[in-house]
Formats: structure tokens, C-alpha cells, sequence
């Protein structure tokens, strides 16, 4: 009776085998040991592996290895949920844990973890989440408990305890031992432990415990459970078949998932199905990580021994089989064999006659086996002398392709199977490789040479196409459009008698294509010599008319499946559709049976792009839209991380640096990294483009900041241009003088020398006004600086008299101080006699280092100060403390002196102020006194001798020499002055000056 069950039970499964290709990842694939102790996928699309050597993040490409933790220990074990998308994971012992978050792992602190077990005096307790096919359990843990939506059971290896949510706790189970819970799990918050002795299956739920004692998997004592709470994954492996457990109308239901050969020998530590990529992960603690992949390709091969399994033509036999020539028919995963027949030349053609009898060839005879004998009887009909080459069925008639021993060949069409009395007979140079149908009158017959178009009825070639292409198979799709591939020379459309060749994938390998087969969803497949293409039809069409649209292939390989990524045309047919709506190709290792609308075409999700790291040299870097470098770098990899778990290259991950002045696409390698080569200091945008669907791009876009050295920025390489421009346009300039004054002393040279007399008199004349004038004016120099040090002088003399009539001890003093500080501040002035002799001379409006005004001022108010006191007038020295200026020392010390002189002489009584102020790059200097002041017409002529001193030969009048010297050094230091009636009475003498 429990037979019975069990054969009900398993009956009820749906068992769908799938073909897979794995491979196994250890130490020497970028695993930091072999031990995996546990697998997760994250929010992100990442997959996550704990080892004994740190954490390893996958991409479906490499593996990206965390363990820069100041912790005791990188050996971790389990990943547990924390939060709504985070995973925590425990080192040894659960001293220390790590958060995985983010698309990173750090640290988590002391105060933040959540440990697994409790230890209360002597009494331990561990939460029990993962059932694992090498599970032991620990024999000082006391009690294990498994948390629910609803509350918590305990497992104290004698009774079963429930705990609610509300606290209260309650015995429902007796005589339970902690073994039982090897065959335990948990779904949708009820826990299911199978019996296998007694052939039933606890349930656990809400507090409450039943039973299922119907026979199943799940307690079927061959059957090992692998559970993973946190995963909420289950999965039941008996007999080497693996199946997945999901909750189906509130029940337990199990769907086959794969056969996997000695898996309960794999000493499995862990499992993940990720069913979003049909992968399937096995975590060893020895050999480290097996990703399998799952397919719906089937592969059907004979199994004969000591025959190969290489395959071409066939036909559809069934509606779901195929048969070749050589009697096997093959399903997609059996073979049947109809009759022996033993195929000494490989001439690849087979058709069906009217009768639905087999026809084939076989060096210079073509045989034919009946269906009416299940094709155990066969006959032959012979061309005595000759050898068909190929044979084809256009419509109702039957094409074969004979060559002669002159190498023509001879395309004979008859109108019945008896192959007796040709219609139509057509000669050609080249080898005949396919014929196909254009309409009931015409043919196609593509060459190794090109394309003829026939006509029956003319009984001639019509149309020459595709010239000098060596024609692989020429094939009409379902609206009437022409399609040929070629060897090794691309793929065609053949429309309105133009010949469009279609763009190649990145690798170029459809430019080796065979056969097409359309889908009832607009999309090609088509066999080649390296792999299997999908492609839409849209697209290649919508290239014909607009060569700048883009084309985008999906190629499946052995990854995917196929025992070999070779497949096999120049057959006839090379390629079927059956009637349950499978797809068949022939390959090098046997037939490739499909539906389309079961094969999926891997796209990673819009926003599964994260551009957020950098090398820089040996230091990875993180960044977030913006990488910032300096300009002295010199190859930086930024890191395009995508979870993408099957071949990149069919998602067209590209990138291209625009501003750059390429504005070309770049195919990014298989190791998802951009390298940025040395460019120009600047911003620039990285642009990134992948497939999210057939056609469909998604854009993403990070930005680049280099940061230039100062002979790297634009100001400086203007600068420079600007030099080297103006340089060319001297040089270029004195050449021309140069040349145009020695073609005119050429020209008149009697002239020149004449011009050259009476210059050189003139300029004698020149020289002599300017001798005259500088003579005149170091005269005027001497005048004046006796004219300066008369004033002090002469106080001095006056001094002297008033001290001698003086008898008034304190009146002697203030005389004798007044004669010391006049004749120190005279001495002063005379010890810089030589550079005030050579004013006139000076050329340096600029001193090397910066000078005080206010001390200047100071200076000169200390020479004058005695003097004005006198006259019982105070001189004020109201500068800049602080103010520093390069203009010439000794210059604007004698323009300092005159004018305080001239002030001090015409003040009585009053105040003389010296003031500075700053406004932008100018700096203006008042001197103002209360003194008799100047009359207009001295204001306007000393006004019209600083306008005019440079451009007219100025005879000075008789108001004084101190200024009209002041007014010649204020040209030479390039300073303005000007001169204004000061209220209510005295003068103000304003000096402007640039301080830089």
C-alpha cells in the first residue's frame, strides 16, 4: 500500500528534465580558500558568498573578495537577514559580525548584533534557520528554537515547546529528539519535519501539531532536505534528482528542477537557486563553488560506439522528431533507429519525394527508401557516368546538380520523382551550392560565385546577383523576403534585386551563418559556426533602410547548454521547425532541440549598473557620480559593476568619453572595467550604455573632474599662443621692414644718403637743444637744492642770533634744540645730495623694494617741523602706517620736500596736513596748507606746465624754480599733480600715483 502512495504521489510531479553546464570555482578562480560555507542574493542582483577567508562578492563575472575587518577571525559561516535588505554574517563563535548592505560588507558594532544563541547560567540555546545536507548537531547546545511569523518552537531534545508572540508559553509535543529536526523546515511560518520511518510529515502551525501521513519526497527515507530560512528557499534531493519546494494552494508542492549526477556525494554545505537566472550554486566545503546553469536547450545524440556524433541534414519525421539519412530518428531526449544504412561520401542533402519517401545521395546514384516498408526497402537511380553533387525540391520539381569533367555544373530540373527526361537544363562555371523557389516560373541558384536568377519558361538566366559572394544557402522567411548567408562573408537581404549586407556581432562570428529559422514573435535564429544567434527581424530590416540604426545579437553558447557552440549548414536542410513548435539544428555533437518561447534572453535590470569604484595606481577608490583626479595620473580602471550571470558581450555594454574629441562607442571587456588612458586636463562625461531588452538601451552617465597643473589650464596654453603668434608676427614683421627699407635704398640711394645728412644734422640739433636744456636744468637742479636749504638754513642763522641776545637759561635751550633737531634733519638731507644731483637722470620709476610713506612723510616733516613751529604753524604727517609702495625713494622724497618747503614758507599761523588715501591701483597724496595760498593764474600756469612740459619747449617763468622741478619729476615717476584752492584760504597740491 505504501507503493501505491509513493507511486501517486511522484506520479503527480511534473518532472521536465533540464540540460545544464557547470563549472567549478576554487582557489585558482579567485576564491580566497574552497571552503563555502553559505550563498545569498541581494537586493542589488549581487551574489554573496561566505568563506573561511572573508566574503566574497559575485557578478556573474569575478569574484570581489571583503575581508579588511580588524577582527578576530575571517572565517564566516551563515547569512542572516538584518532588515529589509541586509544580510548580517558571523565570524567563529559569533564573536564578531559583519553587515552586508549596500553593495559592501563592514563591521557591524557590539551594540548592534543580534547573536543566534543565548547562554543563560549552564543553559544554551541556538536558533535553528538552515538545514544543511552535512548539519550536526551541537551536544552543548541545550535547546534549538525556530522563529515564525507567529511565534517560537523550542527543541530541548525531549519536548516541543511554543512560544506566542504574547510570551505565553505551552508544551505540544512529547518525545522529540534533536535528530528529527534533520528532515525540518520552514514555509510561509509552518514547519514541516518528515518522518521517514513512519512515512508522515509533522506539520507545525500556530501552536498546534498534525500530521500528513500520506506517503511523499519529502519523508521518503532516500530524501535529504536542504533548507534555508533566511533564503526561504527549500530544496528535496532524492535518487540524484533535485527538486524545489513551494507553497502551492497552502500545500507543500514540489517541481523538479534538475538531475544532478552523485549530488549526495557532493558533500554540499550549502545551496541557492537563483530562478531570475536559471542558476543553480552548490557550495562544497573541499572543492569550493559549482555554478550550474541551467537550459532548455536539449541536445540529442545517438550513442553509438565508435561513432561520431556530428550531424547535418534531416527532416522532420514526427511532430517532435527529426530523421537523417542514416536511419536515426531523434527526439530531443531519445533516439529511435528505423534502418541501417551505411554512408560512405558525405553529400549532405535529403528530401522527401510526393510519397513522403526518403531521398538521399550516395556518390553516383541517388536512393530512395520507402515509407511504405518503414523504409526498410530502398532502390536506386543511377546517372551512369556522372555524379550528383546536390538535390533539392522546388515545389513540385525536383532540382539535382551534376558536374562534368570540366569542372561545369549542369543544373538538370525535372518534373516528377522518376528523374527521367529533364525539363530544364542550365550550365554553370562555378559550384552549385542551393536552389530555392522565387515563383512558379523562376529559381534562385546561389553559386559559389553569386546569385542566378532562372527562368523555367525562357529557359535562361534572367538576373545576375550578388557577384563574386561564395552563396552558402539562399532562404525565403515569412514575408516574402530573401535572406542568403555566405562563407565567411556575412549575412544578406536580397530585396528588390539589391543586395544588403547586415551588420556583424562584436566577434564577427555571424558572418559565418547557416540557417534561419523565424519564431512567431518576429525573431530569427541562425546557426553558425560559433554559436546560436537570436536577432530581430525589425532590426535587421529597419538597417536596410537606415544604415545608422543599430543591430543587436543575443548568441547562446555551451554555457547555455550545447555540448559543443559549433553548429552545421551547407546541408540541405540545415535546420527544422516540427510541428509541436520546436526548433532543430544540426551541430558537431549531435541535435539541438528547442522551443523558442521557452528560451530566455538574459537582460540585467535598468538600474543594476553601479559606477561607484576606481584604480588608481595599486588604491581603490570610491566615488559617487563624480571622479575627481589630478593630472598627473596615468591609467585609471573604473569598475562598471553590473550582476549579469551570462555572457557580457549580449548586452552591448559600451562606454564612450564624450568631450573627448572620440565620440566613438567603446565595447567594454569582459572585465566589466573602463580604462581611462591619459587625457587633457578638463571635465569630462562618461557615458555608459548596456541592453535592459532586445533593442532597448539604458543610458548611465558618471562625470570626470581633472584637475590641471597651472602650465596644463587654458589661461596658460593662450598665454603661450599668444607669445609664439605675436613672436611669428614681429619676426615676420622685421623681415618685411627689413626687405622694404632695403628695396628703397636700393631704389634711391642718392636720396637716402641726403635724407641720412640732414637727419644727422637735425639730430645735432637735437642733441645740442638737449645738452642746452639738461644743462639749464642741473643748473636749476643746483638752484633749487640751495633754494631748499635755505629755509633751514636761514632758520638756523636767525637761531643763532636769537640765542646770543637771549639770557633766559630756558629760552637758551629751546633755541640751543631747535638749532640741533633743524641741523640733524639738515644733515639728513645733505647726506642724500648725490642722488639729488642725479634726479634728472633716473630711470627707475620703481624702487626693488617697497618703502614707507608715512616714514618719508615723517622725514620730511621732522627737517620742517622746527621751522613751521616759528611761525607757529604744525605739520601733520596723517599717512598710512601701514601703506608700503615701490615708486622711486629719492624722487618722490624731492617732491615730498618742495612742496612741504613751499608750504611751510607761505603758512603762518595755520596747519600744513599730509594725507594718504587708497582707492583701487591708485594712490593720492594731499598736501594742504592754511597759508597765503596761490593766485588762479599761478594755479592755471603750473597746471598748463604739467600738461605741456613734454610736448612743448617751456620757458620757465619766475614763480619759482621748486615747482616747476617738481612738476618735471612727477612726469618722470608718471605721476599726476594738480593744484586747488584750499578753504577758506591756502593750497592743496594733490600727487596720483600707480602703485604697481
Amino acid at each position: 500500500m505504501k507503493f501505491y502512495y509513493f507511486i501517486l504521489i511522484f506520479s503527480s510531479l511534473i518532472v521536465h528534465g533540464q540540460r545544464y553546464a557547470s563549472q567549478w570555482y576554487g582557489m585558482d578562480q579567485g576564491l580566497p580558500q574552497n571552503s563555502i560555507k553559505d550563498i545569498a542574493k541581494d537586493k542589488d542582483g549581487f551574489i554573496w558568498l561566505s568563506t573561511d577567508g572573508g566574503i566574497l562578492r559575485y557578478d556573474g563575472t569575478s569574484f570581489l573578495l571583503h575581508n579588511d575587518f580588524k577582527i578576530s577571525s575571517l572565517s564566516f559561516k551563515d547569512f542572516l537577514r538584518y532588515g529589509n535588505d541586509g544580510f548580517i554574517c558571523f565570524n567563529n563563535g559569533e564573536k564578531e559580525g559583519v553587515l552586508i548592505s549596500g553593495r559592501t560588507v563592514k563591521v557591524l558594532p557590539e551594540d548592534k548584533l543580534v547573536r543566534t544563541y543565548a547562554l543563560k547560567g549552564a543553559y544554551q540555546s541556538k536558533r535553528f534557520c538552515k538545514n544543511s545536507l552535512i548539519e550536526y548537531f551541537f551536544p552543548d547546545v541545550d535547546c534549538y528554537y525556530i522563529k515564525t511569523d507567529s511565534g517560537t518552537y523550542f527543541f530541548d531534545n525531549k519536548n516541543i515547546e511554543y512560544q506566542a508572540r504574547n510570551g505565553k508559553k505551552k508544551l505540544i509535543q512529547q518525545n522529540f529528539h534533536h535528530p528529527y529536526l534533520k528532515q525540518s523546515f520552514e514555509q510561509n511560518g509552518v514547519i514541516y519535519i518528515a518522518d521517514p520511518q513512519n512515512r508522515r510529515t509533522m506539520i507545525l502551525r500556530n501552536g498546534t501539531v498534525s500530521y500528513d501521513n500520506q506517503p511523499s519526497l519529502y519523508n521518503d527515507p532516500k530524501t535529504k532536505i536542504y533548507w534555508h530560512q533566511d533564503n526561504k528557499q527549500v530544496f528535496v534531493i532524492n535518487n540524484d534528482n533535485i527538486y524545489v519546494s513551494k507553497i502551492v494552494n497552502g500545500k507543500p508542492t514540489l517541481s523538479f528542477l534538475m538531475q544532478y549526477k552523485d549530488v549526495e556525494k557532493l558533500f554540499l554545505y550549502c545551496m541557492f537557486y537563483d530562478e531570475e537566472a536559471n542558476k543553480m550554486y552548490f557550495g562544497n566545503v573541499v572543492n569550493g563553488l559549482n555554478i550550474v546553469n541551467l537550459s532548455n536547450f536539449y541536445v540529442s545524440q545517438k550513442n553509438i560506439p565508435y561513432t561520431g556524433e556530428v550531424c547535418y541534414e534531416a527532416l522532420p519525421f514526427t511532430k517532435n522528431s527529426v530523421i537523417t539519412k542514416d536511419g536515426i530518428e531523434y527526439y530531443k531526449d531519445k533516439v529511435n533507429k528505423w534502418y541501417s544504412a551505411r554512408v560512405k561520401y558525405d553529400k549532405r542533402f535529403l528530401i522527401y519525394d510526393d510519397s513522403q519517401n526518403l531521398l538521399y545521395l550516395e556518390f553516383n546514384k541517388l536512393h530512395r527508401r520507402y515509407r511504405s516498408t518503414q523504409y526498410q526497402k530502398r532502390d536506386s537511380i543511377s546517372f551512369p557516368g556522372k555524379s550528383v553533387e546536390g538535390l533539392y525540391k522546388i515545389g513540385k520539381k525536383y532540382v539535382i546538380s551534376i558536374p562534368d569533367y570540366n569542372w561545369n555544373y549542369h543544373l538538370t530540373i525535372f518534373t516528377d520523382d522518376t528523374f527521367k527526361n529533364p525539363k530544364n537544363v542550365f550550365k554553370f562555371k562555378s559550384n552549385i551550392n542551393f536552389v530555392t523557389e522565387y515563383n512558379s516560373d523562376m529559381m534562385y541558384v546561389g553559386t559559389s560565385n553569386g546569385i542566378y536568377l532562372l527562368s523555367l519558361s525562357k529557359n535562361k538566366v534572367v538576373k545576375y546577383l550578388a557577384k563574386d559572394l561564395p552563396i552558402k544557402e539562399i532562404q525565403r522567411t515569412k514575408d516574402g523576403n530573401f535572406w542568403f548567408t555566405t562563407y565567411n562573408k556575412g549575412l544578406y537581404l536580397l530585396k528588390d534585386d539589391e543586395v544588403i549586407r547586415m551588420p556583424e556581432d562584436k566577434n564577427g562570428y555571424i558572418a559565418s551563418a547557416h540557417h534561419i529559422l523565424e519564431d512567431n514573435h518576429g525573431m530569427f535564429w541562425i546557426s553558425s559556426n560559433n554559436g546560436l544567434f537570436k536577432v530581430s527581424k525589425k532590426s535587421l530590416l529597419d538597417y536596410a533602410q537606415d544604415k545608422n540604426s543599430k543591430v543587436t545579437y543575443y548568441r547562446y553558447t555551451k554555457e547555455n547548454g550545447f555540448l559543443n557552440n559549433e553548429f552545421n549548414g551547407s546541408s540541405n536542410p540545415s535546420g527544422n521547425i516540427l510541428e509541436n513548435g520546436e526548433f532543430v539544428f544540426p551541430s558537431m555533437e549531435g541535435f539541438v532541440f528547442f522551443k523558442p518561447g521557452e528560451i530566455k534572453s538574459h537582460y540585467p535590470k535598468s538600474d543594476q549598473l553601479y559606477i561607484e569604484r576606481a584604480k588608481i595606481g595599486k588604491d581603490i577608490v570610491g566615488f559617487k557620480d563624480t571622479l575627481r583626479l589630478k593630472s598627473d595620473y596615468k591609467n585609471v580602471d573604473i569598475f562598471l559593476d553590473i550582476p549579469y550571470y551570462y555572457d557580457i558581450e549580449n548586452i552591448y555594454l559600451e562606454a564612450k568619453l564624450e568631450n573627448s574629441g572620440n565620440n566613438k562607442w567603446e565595447e567594454v571587456r569582459k572585465d566589466k572595467k573602463y580604462t581611462l588612458g591619459s587625457v587633457d586636463p578638463g571635465n569630462y562625461t562618461l557615458l555608459i550604455r548596456f541592453l535592459v531588452a532586445d533593442g532597448k538601451f539604458v543610458y548611465k552617465k558618471i562625470f570626470l573632474e581633472i584637475k590641471p597643473f597651472f602650465y596644463q589650464t587654458m589661461l596658460f596654453k593662450i598665454l603661450v599662443m599668444l607669445l609664439i603668434v605675436t613672436a611669428i608676427v614681429l619676426i615676420i614683421q622685421m623681415r618685411t621692414n627689413f626687405l622694404r627699407i632695403k628695396n628703397k635704398k636700393l631704389q634711391s640711394n642718392l636720396h637716402n644718403r641726403n635724407l641720412e645728412l640732414k637727419e644727422t644734422s637735425d639730430t645735432l640739433e637735437m642733441t645740442k637743444n638737449k645738452l642746452k636744456n639738461e644743462a639749464e636744468y642741473q643748473q636749476k637742479i643746483m638752484e633749487s637744492i640751495s633754494h631748499d636749504i635755505t629755509t633751514p638754513v636761514r632758520f638756523i642763522a636767525l637761531l643763532s642770533q636769537k640765542l646770543s641776545e637771549a639770557e633766559d637759561a630756558k629760552i637758551q635751550k629751546k633755541y640751543f634744540d631747535g638749532i640741533y633737531k633743524t641741523s640733524e634733519q639738515l644733515f639728513k638731507f645733505t647726506l642724500g645730495l648725490k642722488e639729488y644731483t642725479e634726479l634728472y637722470k633716473e630711470e627707475n620709476v620703481f624702487d626693488d623694494e617697497a618703502h614707507s610713506l608715512y616714514e618719508l612723510a615723517e622725514d620730511k616733516k621732522l627737517l620742517f617741523e622746527e621751522v613751521a613751529s616759528d611761525n607757529n604753524t604744525t605739520i601733520t604727517n596723517l599717512c598710512d602706517p601701514e601703506l608700503k609702495i615701490r615708486t622711486n625713494h629719492n624722487i618722490l622724497s624731492a617732491i615730498l620736500h618742495n612742496l612741504i618747503d613751499n608750504a611751510v614758507k607761505n603758512t603762518t599761523d595755520g596747519k600744513i596736513e599730509i594725507t594718504s588715501d587708497v582707492k583701487g591701483n591708485e594712490l593720492e597724496i594731499n598736501i594742504s596748507d592754511t597759508g597765503k595760498g596761490m593766485s588762479q593764474s599761478q594755479i592755471e600756469y603750473y597746471s598748463h606746465v604739467f600738461e605741456s612740459m613734454e610736448t612743448e619747449n617751456f620757458v620757465f617763468k619766475n614763480y619759482g624754480l621748486g615747482l616747476h622741478m617738481v612738476i618735471q619729476l612727477s612726469k618722470k615717476i608718471n605721476a599726476k599733480i594738480s593744484f586747488h584752492e584750499n578753504s577758506p584760504k591756502g593750497t592743496i597740491v594733490k600727487i596720483f600715483l600707480k602703485l604697481h
